[in-house]
């Protein structure tokens, strides 16, 4: 293990837990006028564009796979995740405080982030991200959705691996200080949807990803898997939660030496 230090919070950290609650001034249903203009092209045979949202709210062309090429904010609202959405090499994706993503089970919605890419989702205390189940509330269950994948440049004592839980992408490099975005002020939950027999995506999965990464209040509750996976890399977090997940809370794999607090 690679913890320098581990603070284990109390679930009463930002915002709750439970299932019930998302942000209640948040169930306007989109995030105000998005144009559907894109431009199309293909990333090894999947899919390409340059606008990630259709039908105003939804992240995702419908496909299993869709790769996401371009810079884009996604406005305060919320939407829902279909399919793998990946964040190519090169692109950037922010996320406004205050937005809910609601992730849909039947096309095992995963967003991941590949090497090269970046995500913005800082959130506040007041007004979180919150990366959840499409189910209805009361229905939401551990599995619902695939969970958030993040992809760096950093080392790994096997030099590259391809991330677990069955998306195409591959982690591992020699940058110690690559930047795959920030996190903060996030809720992830109802992740871990199970692809294959032992095969599922952990609420959040950090593969190879680099110090230059902002990681910090970050909770994960009711996964189907491991709240936390690192695959090696470097990057810090700090006033992490993991609550009621199926498998562990915090778990470190292939030469992780970041800390965490």
């Amino acid at each position: 293990m690679a913890f320098a230090a581990l603070t284990l919070c109390s679930a009463a950290f930002f915002c709750g837990c439970s299932d019930d609650d998302e942000n209640s001034n948040n169930q306007d249903g989109g995030g105000g006028t998005q144009t559907e203009e894109r431009n199309w092209s293909e990333d090894n045979g999947v899919k390409a564009a340059d606008n990630l949202l259709f039908e105003g709210n939804v992240i995702g062309n419908g496909d299993q796979e869709f790769v996401f090429k371009g810079k884009q904010t996604l406005p305060k609202g919320t939407y829902t995740l279909r399919g793998w959405v990946y964040i190519a090499n090169g692109s950037e994706l922010t996320i406004e405080p205050g937005t809910v993503i609601r992730g849909d089970k039947k096309t095992k919605a995963a967003l991941i982030v590949e090497r090269g890419g970046k995500l913005w989702a800082r959130g506040t205390a007041n007004a979180p991200i919150v990366f959840t189940s499409a189910a209805e509330k009361g229905n939401r269950k551990p599995g619902d959705w695939g969970g958030l994948i993040i992809c760096g440049q950093a080392p790994h004592n096997a030099g590259e691996a391809q991330i677990e839980g069955g998306p195409r992408t591959k982690h591992g490099g020699s940058n110690p200080a690559d930047n795959s975005g920030a996190l903060s002020y996030v809720r992830i939950e109802f992740a871990g949807y199970p692809f294959q027999t032992d095969k599922e995506i952990n609420g959040l999965t950090l593969g190879s990803v680099g110090n230059g990464t902002q990681l910090d209040h970050i909770q994960v509750s009711y996964s189907n898997d491991d709240s936390f996976e690192w695959f090696g890399g470097t990057v810090n977090a700090k006033y992490l939660i993991a609550y009621k997940g199926w498998d562990d809370d915090f778990d470190t794999d292939n030469g992780f030496c970041g800390n965490v607090q």
